[in-house]
């Protein structure tokens, strides 16, 4: 049980803490939550920290208090409806990081649990707690240097989880604010925002930046609205009339009771494939992308009138070059492409061009960032400008570099993006100048290779498009990338694949640079009996390479790599004499050409071994059986028994046999055996040549 100093040492722990920390601290109170090691006095403490406020208590305490109890409210939701007007009375009152930590507070009070949820009694628009938060956002518009947007945001999410018709509410907050920032004159919204000039409105920047971040998190917090809560109550509608009707045809059976076999059988098959449920879900999501759609920020709907102004100021940054403004501007269009794929489609050239061409960084971070959700909500949109993303990898930015990598790891590891064509780049950021940048790639591969050959399967592009002289990458850099990429192929049959492919190569290469990076890479993967043997079947791929003294030497270390796991000696000498025999004829005066110099080869693989050095061993065991069935006849004649039996038979001649038993004593001799099986060898060797 913990309080008073316990709830203290907690409220320390958030001083100065990173979004992540208090992520670990949120866990750890969940924790003692599971294991009832929160008593309610400790709550009470604080509580009434947030209801005294003492002289003695200072903001960020308040603050500190608000997030442990936003903490605990997450496990227990009926903390937030239980205190709902003290949390009312004491978040609002004071500075604005307080209200906002209230407000995500506030929006614990929703059960997370969707049966719940649905039972949940959300507010009314009159109740105190709406008008509070319209208040605090109009007073503090006009107030510089603090933390509007954020407040502002965690505000709207507030209204959307806990009231009965939030966009109502928001369409009010945002009319008054409209006024703040453009007074009336008449006409257009653009006509009145061009005309609006710091003389007549001096915040009118401050307004502007605001407003818009506004409307863009009123679009997100619209779709999410709309998307899940609106989503489930009319699926959970839907079942509840179904149930209605399956009860009163369940009466209706048991009165009349003259139901057809037809339909009765119809009736049962529908309800054991669950057609009528899976056609009313069908519907409801339709129905709500229809919605989203077209009512929303495009048609009548009252966000859609904001579309083009932020369109407007999107595509004309000489007009505002406040970067603020753009940025606001920007988020906010993504935001709103997040709702309609029409909106989305019409405006992503636009998002591209300010991705490439925007001087601040902040500006592309924030396009990169939502262009991740872009493409998880309407991936067949964006499939073309993928190369677009991965062209910021090479971004002056590291901010925006990072950024990148951080969102083509959620996407590919989720199979959003296809790995090939484009992961050369991310491959390059292995050696970017930057240590976090390097250490983020390392990651990235070393969770793609818990997947099943998915650094093999690309491994062949990387490769081919880092070894190309246009992209400008030094020697150095190339070998550090490859030497941790291989360290993920581990197994034979990618090995013995990866050769040949990389063996192909050669012959499309166009500089000695390229025959360099790939013998270094074919020095680097570690060889068997049958990946060796592939390397040297296709040697007629690069046998021209290996007049180059650096190709020479890298095939000359694979043999030394091969040495260690190739027990065939011939196989390693074979080859080792034929790339030696290469080196020599291609580095000579030149006069040899390519025929010529396969040829000769040819004749070298022609020339079979004596039959007594292939089959050394064979023939010393023949010679050892024939010595012991020597011994063995020996002692048999030695035998009065055997020997008294063979008085009476005459004596084994050949002449007197038949033909199937001389070819049976033909075979029992081993010398015989023995020089068939040589025979038999030489005839394959030829065969194959």
């Amino acid at each position: 049980m913990w309080a008073g100093d316990s709830s203290k040492n907690l409220m320390n722990m958030t001083y100065g803490s990173t979004i992540g920390e208090l992520m670990s601290l949120k866990e750890l109170v969940k924790l003692l939550i599971e294991k009832e090691h929160v008593s309610p006095r400790a709550i009470k403490t604080l509580l009434d920290l947030l209801v005294d406020k003492s002289e003695g208590v200072q903001s960020h305490e308040l603050n500190a208090a608000t997030m442990i109890l936003s903490m605990v409210a997450s496990e227990d939701h009926t903390l937030v409806a239980m205190n709902m007007n003290l949390l009312i009375t004491a978040g609002f009152t004071g500075d604005i990081e307080l209200a906002k930590n209230t407000c995500i507070l506030l929006q614990q009070g929703v059960p997370a649990k969707k049966q719940e949820a649905q039972d949940f009694t959300r507010l009314e628009e009159t109740h105190r707690l709406v008008s509070t938060i319209s208040d605090k956002l109009l007073e503090s518009y006009n107030t510089p240097h603090v933390d509007w947007i954020g407040f502002s945001n965690e505000a709207v999410k507030a209204l959307y989880c806990l009231c009965e018709i939030p966009d109502t509410i928001l369409t009010e907050i945002l009319n008054k604010l409209l006024l703040k920032t453009f007074p009336p004159k008449g006409g257009d919204l653009l006509d009145n925002m061009e005309d609006s000039s710091p003389t007549v409105n001096p915040l009118a920047g401050l307004h502007m930046y605001r407003l818009l971040s506004l409307l863009g998190q009123t679009a997100l917090s619209t779709l999410v609205h709309i998307d899940t809560r609106v989503l489930d109550e009319l699926k959970h509608r839907s079942t509840v009339r179904q149930q209605i009707e399956e009860s009163k045809r369940e009466k209706n059976l048991k009165t009349r009771g003259n139901k057809t076999l037809n339909e009765s059988a119809t009736d049962a098959a529908e309800e054991e494939l669950g057609l009528q449920g899976a056609t009313a879900d069908d519907a409801e999501v339709e129905h709500v992308r229809q919605v989203l759609e077209r009512e929303i920020v495009s048609g009548q709907g009252y966000l859609a009138r904001f579309a083009p102004l932020l369109k407007h100021i999107c595509s004309s940054p000489q007009l505002y070059p406040c970067h603020r403004i753009q940025n606001a501007a920007v988020l906010a269009l993504c935001k709103f492409m997040l709702v309609s794929s029409t909106l989305c489609e019409d405006n992503i050239q636009l998002l591209f061009t300010l991705l490439e061409k925007s001087t601040d960084e902040k500006t592309r971070c924030n396009i990169m960032i939502l262009l991740h959700d872009l493409i998880i909500r309407f991936p067949n949109l964006l499939v073309n400008w993928t190369n677009k993303i991965y062209a910021r990898l090479s971004d002056e930015s590291v901010k925006v570099r990072s950024t990148t990598i951080r969102v083509l790891t959620n996407l590919i590891l989720n199979d959003m993006v296809k790995v090939k064509g484009n992961i050369s780049e991310l491959a390059g950021c292995l050696e970017d100048e930057d240590p976090k940048i390097r250490s983020l790639t390392k990651l990235f591969f070393a969770e793609l290779s818990k997947k099943s050959n998915a650094i093999y399967n690309v491994m062949a592009d990387i490769i081919s498009h880092l070894s190309d002289p246009e992209t400008g990458r030094s020697k150095d850099h190339f070998q550090s990338i490859m030497k941790y990429l291989f360290e993920f192929i581990d197994k034979d049959k990618q090995a013995e694949s990866l050769v040949e492919k990389l063996c192909h190569r050669f012959r499309a290469t166009r500089c000695d640079r390229q025959w360099h990076d790939l013998s270094f890479c074919l020095s680097l993967l570690s060889y068997s009996e049958k990946t060796l043997k592939k390397l040297l079947d296709n040697i007629a791929c690069y046998h021209d390479k290996l007049a180059d003294t650096e190709v020479y030497s890298n095939f000359n270390l694979i043999v030394e790599k091969a040495r260690k796991n190739v027990k065939s000696e011939d196989l390693l000498n074979d080859f080792e004499t034929k790339l030696r025999f290469c080196h020599d004829k291609a580095g000579g005066d030149g006069s040899a050409g390519t025929d010529e110099i396969l040829s000769q080869m040819k004749d070298l693989i022609i020339k079979p071994p004596h039959p007594l050095q292939l089959d050394r061993l064979e023939l010393e065991a023949g010679r050892r059986r024939r010595v012991q069935v020597k011994k063995r006849r020996k002692k048999r004649s030695q035998l009065p028994e055997l020997r008294n039996l063979s008085d009476g038979v005459s004596p084994v001649n050949e002449n007197n046999l038949s033909r199937p038993r001389r070819v049976m004593m033909i075979w029992s001799c081993p010398i015989y055996r023995t020089i068939l099986q040589v025979l038999r060898r030489t005839l394959t060797i030829l065969r194959f040549l």
